[in-house]
């Protein structure tokens, strides 16, 4: 599978990963068939990409962190949640205690799993899934530090909740906002308001609201920071802005020491996949391949089927190349879409 812009679709193309609508109803099934229709439905429900199939080696499969199904309970709770902290009112954070337990639950049932899925969100959804993305990005890089059963589900809180403010101030004193939300909620541990308020700070003392540097920061609110800004930059719902995974990544590891703490960002890029499977790459020789598998000790060596080869030539069959054991090659780029397309697919026509 591989994640296309709906701008992109074209009709034929196969859906690899059901679509949802805000409502968590299923608006297309895993294996449907595209057509304009459907593409147009999709353009109107604001969903800036899907997962299709490969047109040449066909189905990949491949393991999300979280059920869907708690991803979609997740977001619904949270949904309740802000909305009462619009209206001002009492806040029920039982839900929300349930789900962290559930994402938790999840997470520890496939332990190392790499990254490599993300949610479709509908532009009426993003903020919730952003931070149920967070909240999982958050407890895995907890689980790397060796976190115990109740720093992770605070912490979980905390990632889950961390935009909470938004709902009163979209600027950058939502951080204020969410802390005085948050920090009278007595079924809340107060570590919880610390992450809504210190999510921007930076290792530096270059962030918002107070300035904070180095360890002053929470190390929830650490934690959550790396989480918010890869979640944000990988998952845009503008395509010229959205950036792949190792592009996110090589971002992240450069503000090491600058924005963020150094020994954090190592736990974190240990979870992500850099090159995803049904990623489009091609490698340092020209040849031009599908990731197919990713090893969990070392993402940045995958198992990539070639369809181009080093000579130019659309292959009929599609050998396996390891770069495992093939030390001499490695990733040299991500083909977009339209790159591909030019590469591969129209002349195949």
């Amino acid at each position: 599978m591989r994640a296309i812009e709906v701008e992109l679709l074209n009709e034929g193309m196969k859906i690899a990963k059901t679509i949802y609508d805000d409502s968590g109803r299923i608006l297309l099934s895993e294996g449907a068939t595209l057509t304009k229709g459907y593409i147009r439905k999709l353009g109107q429900y604001g969903i800036p990409f899907v997962y299709v199939e490969d047109e040449l080696i066909g189905p990949l499969q491949v393991e999300d962190v979280i059920h869907e199904r708690v991803r979609i309970q997740t977001v619904k709770a949270l949904k309740q949640v802000v909305d009462n902290g619009r209206m001002k009112n009492d806040l029920d954070l039982k839900p929300i205690s349930n789900m962290v337990n559930e994402i938790l639950d999840d997470l520890k049932s496939v332990p190392n799993v790499l990254v490599q899925l993300l949610d479709t969100r509908t532009c009426g959804t993003y903020m919730y899934n952003h931070s149920v993305g967070v909240c999982v990005l958050s407890l895995l890089t907890g689980i790397g530090l060796g976190l115990d059963e109740l720093k992770l589900k605070n912490l979980g809180m905390g990632a889950l909740l961390h935009d909470i403010g938004k709902c009163l101030n979209t600027g950058e004193e939502h951080t204020v906002y969410g802390y005085k939300i948050l920090r009278n909620q007595s079924s809340l541990n107060i570590t919880a308001a610390h992450v809504a308020y210190q999510h921007h700070e930076k290792f530096d003392g270059t962030g918002f609201p107070r300035q904070l540097k180095g360890d002053g920061i929470h190390l929830y609110a650490a934690i959550t920071n790396i989480a918010n800004v890869y979640d944000n930059l990988v998952s845009n719902p503008d395509m010229d802005e959205r950036l792949y995974p190792y592009q996110a990544l090589e971002l992240i590891v450069a503000e090491s020491g600058k924005s963020f703490h150094p020994d954090l960002v190592k736990a974190f890029s240990r979870n992500i996949a850099p090159y995803p499977v049904g990623s489009t790459v091609q490698l340092n020789n020209g040849g031009i391949g599908i990731v197919i598998s990713v090893p969990q000790n070392f993402p940045t060596r995958p198992v990539v089927k070639i369809i181009k080869d080093n000579n130019g030539n659309i292959l009929t069959k599609f050998p396996d190349v390891d770069l495992m054991e093939e030390t001499t090659l490695f990733v040299n780029e991500v083909l977009n879409e339209k790159e591909r397309q030019q590469n591969i697919l129209n002349r195949l026509k």
